[in-house]
């Protein structure tokens, strides 16, 4: 039997399910769908030409920084520390209220600077949660593979910062995450992590791979007004041909200028409360948009810093460190940097895995008399 990929098994799946569907039904939704595709044809070709407008405006007020890999740079960035952490976890079990959370959290550290072995650390745990359903126990075992995150940073900050250089940690995720999570002991515990990473000359770096909210966009209502950017629901709608526009015209990786959050927070949601408390504590973020190539997603890069910046020390400063992620760590083929890649692969835990663990616990918690339970968890 051929091995098939999982995107193949997929479309499989959806086709089975397809033609498992009444046809009435799907002669009426085709039609509608139809329909729907029409519409929406029309709704992206308005929003083509409006980007395109949106995109010259912004070259010529020079929003739009290309990403520079000069020889002498690189030869010196080569050797700038760099690490990353991450966390992933999985949700499994349900009887009686009982979650299990299996957690993987991996610490990349390149301290000397880049090569294709960096020193590894992964750890695992499982721990029992109460949850009234499984969206509770999401929640509650996310912010315990966050707390394992905020001790990642800390161990990879001792050894990145024994060396007396500044360094870089890469963060897979936001700085501030969760984004709206306001437990104050938690995120006291995570700004002084981050504090304790400055104070030892790391530099910390969220990579945001998942776009999301409308900071860029509140911005650019207020720079250029309303009408020109009403057509527009969020960042990663504005940004996806806009950024298109730029890096085929540029023929290199695009970001754009640096911004500080203080100045786009969408005051609308539940962000712009959690940022304040971040703020409230010292802890302020930098943060641009950035494109390596045409065929890419669009990531935003952030900045924790604890102490105001100039204009020209944010562009100075963002400047390195695109040079730092694309030019050194970034492969031909590749989007993402290799510490972010390595972090990723190393922590993620599965949901096959953790299922074969659940069974394991279960099967040694209960006897034979009370399979029942075990049984009627699965389902």
């Amino acid at each position: 039997m051929l091995a098939r990929s999982l995107d193949e098994l997929k479309k499989i799946i959806r086709k089975i399910e397809f033609n498992k569907t009444e046809p009435e039904l799907l002669v009426e939704l085709v039609g509608k769908a139809m329909k729907a595709g029409e519409g929406e044809r029309q709704r992206l070709k308005h929003i083509r030409e409006k980007s395109h407008e949106l995109f010259k405006l912004l070259r010529d007020m020079d929003f739009f920084c290309q990403v520079q890999c000069d020889c002498n740079a690189i030869n010196a960035l080569n050797r700038v520390p760099v690490g990353s952490v991450d966390g992933s976890f999985q949700v499994v079990g349900g009887a009686g209220g009982k979650y299990y959370a299996i957690f993987g959290i991996s610490q990349v550290i390149a301290a000397e600077g880049f090569t294709f072995n960096p020193l590894i650390n992964v750890d695992g745990g499982i721990e029992l949660l109460e949850a009234i359903n499984e969206g509770d126990a999401r929640k509650k075992a996310e912010i315990l593979m966050m707390l394992g995150e905020i001790k990642g940073f800390r161990k990879v900050a001792e050894k990145l910062g024994a060396g007396g250089k500044s360094c870089y940690l890469l963060i897979d995720g936001p700085v501030i995450d969760p984004p709206i999570y306001m437990d104050e002991k938690y995120i006291e515990d995570r700004v002084d992590a981050l504090r304790f990473c400055a104070e030892r000359g790391v530099n910390a770096i969220g990579f945001v791979k998942r776009v999301m909210g409308s900071n860029f966009l509140n911005f650019l209502k207020d720079e250029l007004g309303e009408p020109q950017v009403a057509d527009f629901t969020n960042d990663l709608d504005l940004l996806s041909t806009v950024m298109f526009n730029a890096v085929k015209e540029s023929a290199r990786s695009i970001y754009t200028y640096p911004l500080n959050f203080d100045e786009s927070i969408d005051k609308e949601n539940g962000l712009s409360s959690t940022y304040k408390c971040y703020r409230n504590k010292g802890l302020i973020v930098y943060y641009s948009y950035y494109k390596p190539n045409l065929r890419s997603r669009i990531f935003r890069i952030e900045y924790a810093s604890f102490e105001e910046l100039s204009e020209p020390k944010v562009f100075e400063k963002f400047n390195e460190i695109l040079k730092i992620v694309n030019c050194v760590w970034t492969f031909p083929g590749m989007d993402e940097p290799l510490p972010i890649i390595i972090a990723h692969n190393k922590c993620n835990v599965r949901q096959g895995a953790a299922e074969t663990l659940y069974y394991e616990i279960m099967t040694r918690a209960l006897s034979e008399g009370d399979l029942h339970m075990f049984s009627e968890s699965l389902t």
